[in-house]
């Protein structure tokens, strides 16, 4: 009897912890950030960026598509994917289906400079039509431009090219 006790009381209380760990519509892969969860038309929708705080340069977007009135997976939608900077061409890219979870479009697009995109996400399917559009801040690319200890490491490489050289020079100069 207290065998089956303890079983009972093992098996509620991983089916407790268990209730709170994954749930569908919150899913976000490592990497990724929720940037917008809204319901537009007749879907329910999470856009997911990577890398989290992104900078310029690549950056890959997910588009999670679920039908709002039963949340069952959308995996049939043609999704577009546009970016624009406050100055300067629009972006695109199409949508397309993750073999993994046939309801996560996925895309990627080349943001060029720092500040505020505008990023929509137009979405086509049986169901109907529906967008989603965010502003997004992108940090500006930069390579050791306010480290002091990035400027002395340049320094210092940079003497090391030259004094090794004319030292070469001078001591083949002595031997002659």
């Amino acid at each position: 009897m207290k065998q089956v006790i303890l079983i009972a009381l093992i098996s509620i209380f991983f089916i407790v912890i268990n209730f709170d760990i994954v749930v569908a519509e919150d899913f976000t892969p490592a990497g990724f950030k929720n940037i917008a969860s809204e319901k537009t038309g007749p879907y329910k929708t999470t856009l997911q960026i990577s890398p989290p705080e992104p900078i310029a340069g690549p950056v890959k977007f997910a588009l999670v598509i679920t039908d709002s009135t039963d949340g069952s997976g959308i995996f049939d939608a043609k999704v577009q994917i546009f970016a624009e900077p406050e100055k300067g061409p629009k972006q695109y890219t199409p949508g397309l289906n993750s073999q993994k979870f046939g309801n996560v479009y996925i895309g990627m697009l080349e943001l060029e400079t720092g500040g505020v995109w505008t990023v929509e996400a137009i979405i086509e399917s049986k169901l109907g039509n529906g967008n989603v559009i965010v502003p997004l801040q992108v940090k500006e690319r930069t390579r050791s431009a306010n480290s002091i200890t990035g400027n002395i490491l340049f320094v210092g490489v940079t003497l090391v090219f030259i004094f090794i050289p004319v030292k070469l020079w001078l001591e083949s100069r002595r031997v002659r």
